[in-house]
């Protein structure tokens, strides 16, 4: 029994590996049907997607060192810790990871479905996003506009709402099961 659902989720795995590539194929018939079509275009949005490629590529990079990292801990010594941990330790702790993300938000879903996976709840990965709002890098140009106590209201107001917002999204899915 065992070993057929093993088998089961191999097969599984199989298909949506070869899935993964469908997308990609896609882009790749469209930009050679319209290198034909108009070349100069083509070749304008091409040198644009590897651009864009460049600027996402190290925070993609950034996701999948978390990822391997995360990976390496015990799954069942991280989830009892979780457990055992108050919510509110976990609302911080995403709060100062947001904060301290960078690059286009995007490239962190993959890691928060694996927090998600690993135990971390919905609401703590709102968290997360919410608090992505605040930049270290950002502030120095954020004061410069609009001044120091905006600045410092604004950035303590958005502490307060994204941990509300993990609180809220716990709330609102509490039913839904950690898986």
């Amino acid at each position: 029994m065992k070993k057929e659902m093993k088998n089961k989720k191999n097969d599984m795995n199989k298909k949506n590996n070869k899935k993964v590539f469908i997308f990609p194929g896609v882009v790749a018939s469209f930009y050679v049907i319209l290198l034909f079509v108009n070349k100069s275009a083509t070749l304008k949005a091409l040198k644009y997607s590897v651009e864009l490629f460049k600027t996402v590529a190290p925070v993609l990079l950034l996701v999948l060192v978390f990822m391997f990292i995360f990976n390496l801990i015990d799954e069942k010594k991280l989830k009892s810790v979780i457990e055992r941990s108050p919510q509110f330790l976990q609302y911080l702790m995403m709060t100062l990871f947001g904060i301290f993300s960078h690059g286009p938000i995007y490239a962190w879903y993959p890691l928060m479905k694996d927090f998600h996976r690993k135990g971390i709840s919905y609401g703590s990965i709102a968290t997360f996003l919410y608090a992505r709002g605040i930049k270290f890098a950002m502030l120095p140009a954020l004061i410069s506009y609009f001044g120091i106590k905006y600045t410092i209201i604004l950035t303590i107001y958005l502490v307060i709402f994204a941990n509300i917002q993990g609180i809220l999204v716990d709330i609102i899915m509490k039913d839904e099961a950690i898986s």
